[in-house]
Protein backbone atom coordinates (compact mmCIF):
# COMPACT_ATOMS: atom_id res chain seq x y z
CA UNK A 1 0.00 0.00 0.00
CA UNK A 2 1.03 3.51 -0.95
CA UNK A 3 2.53 6.25 1.75
CA UNK A 4 1.15 9.48 1.68
CA UNK A 5 3.19 12.23 3.30
CA UNK A 6 1.15 15.20 4.84
CA UNK A 7 2.83 18.65 6.34
CA UNK A 8 2.63 18.02 10.01
CA UNK A 9 -0.28 19.76 11.81
CA UNK A 10 -0.77 20.52 15.52
CA UNK A 11 -4.05 18.24 15.15
CA UNK A 12 -1.74 14.99 14.68
CA UNK A 13 -0.03 15.56 18.45
CA UNK A 14 -1.95 13.16 19.70
CA UNK A 15 -1.63 10.45 17.32
CA UNK A 16 2.12 11.70 16.63
CA UNK A 17 2.23 11.05 20.98
CA UNK A 18 1.17 7.50 20.62
CA UNK A 19 3.44 6.11 18.14
CA UNK A 20 6.47 7.84 20.10
CA UNK A 21 5.17 6.03 22.79
CA UNK A 22 4.81 3.12 20.97
CA UNK A 23 8.57 3.40 19.29
CA UNK A 24 9.71 4.23 22.43
CA UNK A 25 8.24 0.87 24.39
CA UNK A 26 10.12 -0.70 21.35
CA UNK A 27 13.51 0.61 22.06
CA UNK A 28 13.52 0.12 25.57
CA UNK A 29 13.42 -3.81 25.18
CA UNK A 30 16.68 -3.61 23.97
CA UNK A 31 17.83 -0.70 25.85
CA UNK A 32 16.05 -0.41 29.18
CA UNK A 33 18.28 2.35 30.83
CA UNK A 34 16.00 4.64 28.36
CA UNK A 35 13.06 6.71 30.75
CA UNK A 36 10.36 4.50 30.91
CA UNK A 37 7.96 7.54 31.21
CA UNK A 38 7.62 8.30 27.48
CA UNK A 39 6.36 5.03 27.25
CA UNK A 40 2.81 6.73 28.58
CA UNK A 41 1.27 8.24 25.33
CA UNK A 42 0.34 11.16 27.24
CA UNK A 43 3.70 11.72 28.30
CA UNK A 44 5.19 11.09 24.37
CA UNK A 45 2.28 13.57 23.14
CA UNK A 46 3.55 16.50 25.72
CA UNK A 47 7.01 16.01 24.23
CA UNK A 48 6.13 15.95 20.70
CA UNK A 49 3.73 18.97 21.73
CA UNK A 50 6.93 21.06 23.37
CA UNK A 51 8.68 20.60 20.01
CA UNK A 52 5.72 21.96 18.35
CA UNK A 53 5.62 25.01 20.05
CA UNK A 54 8.53 26.18 19.07
CA UNK A 55 9.17 28.97 16.79
CA UNK A 56 10.53 28.07 14.12
CA UNK A 57 9.40 24.50 13.40
CA UNK A 58 8.40 22.41 10.97
CA UNK A 59 7.39 18.57 10.43
CA UNK A 60 5.62 16.44 8.13
CA UNK A 61 4.39 12.73 8.61
CA UNK A 62 3.87 9.64 6.94
CA UNK A 63 -0.04 8.05 6.46
CA UNK A 64 -0.50 4.48 5.09
CA UNK A 65 -4.27 3.73 4.84
CA UNK A 66 -5.10 6.57 6.75
CA UNK A 67 -2.68 5.31 9.93
CA UNK A 68 0.86 7.32 10.82
CA UNK A 69 3.59 4.79 10.49
CA UNK A 70 5.92 8.08 10.87
CA UNK A 71 6.46 11.47 11.44
CA UNK A 72 9.99 14.36 11.81
CA UNK A 73 9.39 17.45 13.33
CA UNK A 74 12.94 19.82 13.36
CA UNK A 75 13.23 23.23 14.21
CA UNK A 76 15.72 25.89 13.08
CA UNK A 77 18.25 28.33 15.08
CA UNK A 78 20.85 30.55 14.80
CA UNK A 79 24.27 29.61 15.78
CA UNK A 80 27.94 31.20 15.56
CA UNK A 81 28.34 29.27 12.76
CA UNK A 82 25.35 30.12 10.86
CA UNK A 83 21.68 28.87 10.72
CA UNK A 84 20.90 25.19 11.94
CA UNK A 85 18.32 22.91 11.87
CA UNK A 86 17.48 19.93 14.47
CA UNK A 87 15.22 17.43 14.95
CA UNK A 88 15.61 16.03 19.08
CA UNK A 89 14.50 12.74 20.36
CA UNK A 90 11.08 13.46 20.37
CA UNK A 91 11.09 14.51 16.85
CA UNK A 92 11.03 11.37 15.29
CA UNK A 93 9.09 7.89 15.15
CA UNK A 94 8.62 4.68 12.90
CA UNK A 95 6.01 2.36 13.42
CA UNK A 96 7.87 -1.11 14.33
CA UNK A 97 7.44 -2.84 10.99
CA UNK A 98 7.90 0.04 8.78
CA UNK A 99 11.41 0.48 6.54
CA UNK A 100 13.79 3.83 8.00
CA UNK A 101 13.87 4.90 4.06
CA UNK A 102 9.89 6.62 5.14
CA UNK A 103 12.54 8.71 7.42
CA UNK A 104 14.86 9.54 4.58
CA UNK A 105 11.63 10.50 2.76
CA UNK A 106 10.18 12.77 5.86
CA UNK A 107 13.85 14.26 5.50
CA UNK A 108 14.06 14.95 2.19
CA UNK A 109 10.64 17.19 2.71
CA UNK A 110 11.96 18.88 6.02
CA UNK A 111 15.52 19.24 4.43
CA UNK A 112 14.41 21.04 1.56
CA UNK A 113 11.93 23.31 3.61
CA UNK A 114 15.41 24.25 5.84
CA UNK A 115 17.41 24.90 2.53
CA UNK A 116 14.74 27.06 1.38
CA UNK A 117 15.42 29.45 4.64
CA UNK A 118 19.08 29.04 4.10
CA UNK A 119 19.84 26.69 6.75
CA UNK A 120 22.50 24.59 5.77
CA UNK A 121 24.15 22.37 8.71
CA UNK A 122 21.46 19.89 9.85
CA UNK A 123 21.77 17.59 12.49
CA UNK A 124 19.37 14.87 14.42
CA UNK A 125 19.48 13.30 17.81
CA UNK A 126 19.00 9.88 17.32
CA UNK A 127 18.86 6.94 19.92
CA UNK A 128 21.00 4.29 19.85
CA UNK A 129 18.26 1.98 19.88
CA UNK A 130 17.58 3.23 16.25
CA UNK A 131 20.40 1.92 14.85
CA UNK A 132 18.42 1.31 11.58
CA UNK A 133 17.65 4.93 11.23
CA UNK A 134 21.39 5.89 12.40
CA UNK A 135 22.19 3.54 9.36
CA UNK A 136 19.60 4.83 6.86
CA UNK A 137 20.72 8.76 7.87
CA UNK A 138 24.53 7.25 6.85
CA UNK A 139 23.32 6.60 3.78
CA UNK A 140 22.33 10.11 2.69
CA UNK A 141 25.51 11.74 4.02
CA UNK A 142 24.97 12.45 7.56
CA UNK A 143 27.66 11.59 9.82
CA UNK A 144 28.47 11.31 13.87
CA UNK A 145 29.11 14.43 15.81
CA UNK A 146 29.11 13.19 19.06
CA UNK A 147 27.80 10.16 21.10
CA UNK A 148 25.73 10.55 24.23
CA UNK A 149 25.62 7.74 26.50
CA UNK A 150 24.08 6.75 29.89
CA UNK A 151 25.53 4.65 32.41
CA UNK A 152 23.61 3.34 35.41
CA UNK A 153 25.72 3.87 38.70
CA UNK A 154 23.90 2.03 40.72
CA UNK A 155 25.68 -1.13 39.51
CA UNK A 156 29.05 0.65 38.76
CA UNK A 157 32.36 -0.70 39.84
CA UNK A 158 35.13 1.43 39.41
CA UNK A 159 38.17 -0.44 40.01
CA UNK A 160 41.60 0.55 41.54
CA UNK A 161 44.22 1.95 38.78
CA UNK A 162 47.72 1.46 40.49
CA UNK A 163 49.71 4.81 40.03
CA UNK A 164 52.23 4.72 37.06
CA UNK A 165 55.54 5.87 38.39
CA UNK A 166 56.81 9.36 38.10
CA UNK A 167 52.99 10.40 36.94
CA UNK A 168 50.83 12.50 39.27
CA UNK A 169 47.08 13.12 38.86
CA UNK A 170 45.22 16.28 39.97
CA UNK A 171 43.42 19.16 39.50
CA UNK A 172 43.95 21.90 37.07
CA UNK A 173 45.35 24.90 39.08
CA UNK A 174 46.65 28.44 38.04
CA UNK A 175 50.25 28.13 36.55
CA UNK A 176 48.98 25.12 34.21
CA UNK A 177 47.66 27.10 30.89
CA UNK A 178 50.89 26.78 28.85
CA UNK A 179 50.05 22.76 29.23
CA UNK A 180 46.98 22.88 28.79
CA UNK A 181 46.70 24.27 24.78
CA UNK A 182 43.70 26.13 25.85
CA UNK A 183 43.82 29.88 25.41
CA UNK A 184 41.13 30.10 27.98
CA UNK A 185 42.22 28.07 29.79
CA UNK A 186 42.64 30.89 32.92
CA UNK A 187 39.17 31.80 32.20
CA UNK A 188 38.27 27.78 33.11
CA UNK A 189 41.15 28.18 36.04
CA UNK A 190 39.46 30.92 38.06
CA UNK A 191 40.01 30.27 41.88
Amino acid sequence: MNIEYKNFTEEMIPEAGNLLSAHHKYKRITHPLLPARFEDPQVASKAVNALWEKKLKRGYAAFRAGKMIAYLIGEYTTQAWGRCGYVYLPGYALAKDEKAVVIQDLYARLGDDWVKHGVFSHGFYISAADAHIVESLFNIGFGKERVDAMLDLRSLIIPVVEESAGIVIRRAEKGDNDHLGCPFAEFFLKS
